[in-house]
């Protein structure tokens, strides 16, 4: 077949923890949309970049295989808890092997396979055997991988324990996501044009870093107790869960409310007695209900937290339909907390 062209395969490892619930991955969900159709503007892009797409929060999932750029469809992201960064290197390990041309008779390989992996949070999983297994594959050549953290919780020491290329992007707005899909997808424009003109094993230079992006500085593994919690809590008057954030106090040891987004129901697959408990006595202010904005929470007696009116006193638990009292003493108590 002599009209067989060599591809440049891309690997968009995406995390799609709680962490990321909001504005983070809707901004995520449209940067890989915007990367595709400048894409699919480029000749020399359709002619060479196929793109996957592998998310992780629970569990890891190639949700788009290995595709021409024309072809490719972006679906829905979905969060849930837990961060299985393992799992997720795992796969795209298997995802390569099967997927990449290797030279075999009158063929061409492939291009070596580019994987942009970016997350924001700390793994929930046993993750170091898998980082440990894919850096010795990238030593002879399995990707040229670039390990991205994006936002404050990201610890880039995890990162450095996958590849030598982190970038860090400490800030997340739409405009910083739109930055860094845009230098993304300008790296990958340069990538291609320098591989097709026959620059392959040569130095390549890629498009200078936005400001909002920079390379990430030497450190030390985070050590010591979460930088954020993630409660799960109903709606009473809409019976639709949402999340409640509390972000910590690096000062008084306390986390303070912060944030809270709607889920669906199907986002809280498996997500149940995955993490330990906390004591309210730890958590300072309440994040109002996402659906119908009550400023108030409450617990029954079978572990769930809803949301509660002013003044309310009594409510009708949404999970169990119990009859429930507001309790009148003092103290914390116990809430079972998600992965995030």
């Amino acid at each position: 077949m002599s009209d067989y062209v060599r591809r440049l395969p891309v690997y968009i490892v995406l995390d799609c923890s709680e962490s990321m619930a909001g504005p983070a991955i809707a901004d995520a969900q449209r940067g890989v949309l915007d990367m595709i159709d400048a894409l699919r503007g480029d000749p020399m892009a359709i002619e060479t970049i196929y793109v996957s797409l592998i998310t992780f929060s629970s569990y890891a999932k190639q949700v788009v295989p290995l595709t021409e750029v024309l072809a490719f469809q972006m679906p829905r992201l979905t969060i849930r808890s837990g961060t299985a960064l393992g799992s997720a290197l795992q796969l795209v390990k298997q995802c390569i092997s099967k997927e990449v041309r290797q030279r075999g008779g009158e063929f061409k390989a492939d291009y070596k396979p580019i994987v942009i992996l970016l997350t924001d949070g700390e793994p929930t999983d046993n993750w170091e055997p898998a980082a440990q297994d894919i850096r010795r594959g990238s030593s002879v050549g399995i990707a040229n991988i670039y390990g991205i953290a994006v936002g404050e919780d990201a610890d880039p020491w995890v990162l450095k324990q996958v590849t030598d290329i982190v970038l860090q992007m400490k800030e997340m707005n739409s405009e910083t996501w739109r930055k860094l899909f845009i230098w993304l997808t300008q790296s990958m424009q340069s990538t291609s044009t320098h591989l097709q003109s026959g620059g392959e094993g040569q130095e390549l230079n890629l498009p200078s870093l936005p400001d909002e992006l920079e390379v990430a500085a030497p450190s030390a593994r985070h050590q010591g107790p979460p930088r954020q919690v993630f409660l799960h809590a109903w709606c009473q008057k809409r019976n639709l869960p949402y999340l409640m954030r509390f972000r910590r106090d690096e000062y008084g040891g306390t986390y303070q409310a912060f944030a809270s987004h709607p889920l669906q129901p199907e986002e809280l697959e498996g997500s149940m007695g995955e993490a330990s408990s906390i004591n309210t006595s730890q958590l300072m202010g309440v994040p109002e209900c996402p659906h119908c904005h009550a400023p108030g929470a409450g617990a029954c007696e079978c572990g769930a937290i809803l949301c509660v009116s002013p003044n309310q006193m009594r409510f009708v638990c949404p999970r169990c339909h119990q009859q429930c009292e507001m309790g009148g003493g003092g103290g914390g108590f116990d809430v079972r907390q998600s992965q995030g």
